[in-house]
């Protein structure tokens, strides 16, 4: 019994092992991709694009694994595929957020530029009204008897 116990841990930590390498060489891989990009002064919009294709084999490497993983476990073949994929655009756009962030450009989505924020906050002087509420009943802090 205790023979199988450790069999079987040994066995998931080599399948786990499988999925670990690809990961921490794309991870590598996308860290490196933030300087090169800042050295070659890539756009905020551009990095995704850019890391793809810099990242391109391991890349590959990671999906492949991730999907192989979750065949292992039971997964279709279009399940697991969709989860590498899941997985890989988190890592991406988790590094380009990060390379945003380290670039100082503007993140996607930013609300007005600074002239218009600052316009704003001058003629918002003086705060508006809050709107009417309709009348609500008291409320009583103690409980019914």
């Amino acid at each position: 019994m205790i023979f199988l116990v450790g069999a079987s841990a040994m066995y998931l930590a080599a399948l786990q092992a499988s999925i670990n390498v690809p990961r921490d060489a794309f991870q590598a891989c996308l860290k490196q991709s933030v300087d090169k990009a800042t050295a070659q002064k890539i756009t905020g919009d551009g990095y995704e694009a850019f890391v793809r294709t810099a990242c391109g084999g391991e890349l590959n490497t990671f999906k492949s694994a991730v999907t192989s993983f979750d065949m292992k476990n039971k997964m279709s073949r279009k399940d697991a595929s969709d989860d590498a994929d899941a997985m890989i655009a988190d890592f991406v756009s988790s590094s380009a957020n990060h390379y945003r962030y380290v670039s100082k450009s503007d993140p996607v989505g930013s609300a007005k530029p600074a002239k218009a924020v600052e316009a704003t906050a001058t003629t918002n002087a003086t705060p508006a009204k809050p709107a009417a509420t309709p009348a609500v009943a008291p409320v009583n802090p103690q409980p019914p008897k």
